[in-house]
């Protein structure tokens, strides 16, 4: 699958707040697990950086916790829309949903009842050539769609995971740099 979709300067990124299954240390994936409190105080402190940020346009995962996050922002930054795209769900762990972390199969199985890489990888840049990225637009979403636009990239740290509300941006310079706002 191409991203066709070019980008003159970059975009925005944030993963979603600290969830109850982020906090127990669960499988999240399609599971609809809510912010924690610190979750919730996560998104409102990226929410004072990004509102300094030329951010007009954000679009978010319909999980709860991505979807919270991005209203929490949304609220900073002046009541922007949110825009809900199915497509950057975190991916589907199947028979491994809710269960802990440590049980879970590396980054290239394919889990029982679940989703594989590259159909993991094929419905989200189906889903980015649907938004239409510009340098405004704010990405709400999960830590495996960060590392599935890291690969996207080619950003050599692809594996790294990122914590919980850090705003990123990513910039589409030669090579690709992911900087922490």
């Amino acid at each position: 699958m191409t991203f066709y979709r070019l980008i003159k300067d970059g975009f925005y990124f944030l993963r979603h707040g600290e969830s109850e299954h982020n906090r127990l240390d669960r499988v999240n994936g399609w599971t609809d697990s809510p912010l924690t409190e610190r979750g919730e105080a996560q998104a409102r402190a990226a929410a004072l950086i990004l509102a300094q940020q030329p951010i007009h346009r954000i679009v978010t995962s319909d999980l709860l916790r991505a979807r919270r996050t991005a209203e929490i922002v949304a609220e900073t930054l002046e009541k922007r829309r949110v825009e809900v795209f199915p497509g950057l769900r975190e991916r589907h762990w199947g028979i491994y949903e809710d269960q802990p972390r440590s049980l879970r199969p590396g980054l290239e199985g394919v889990p029982e009842g679940g989703e594989g890489p590259d159909d993991y990888y094929c419905r989200v840049v189906d889903t980015l050539n649907q938004i239409r990225l510009d340098s405004g637009t704010l990405i709400v979403a999960h830590a495996g769609t960060l590392r599935l636009l890291k690969r996207l990239f080619r950003v050599k740290d692809q594996e790294a995971r990122v914590d919980n509300s850090a705003p990123l941006c990513i910039r589409l310079s030669v090579p690709v740099r992911v900087e922490y706002l």
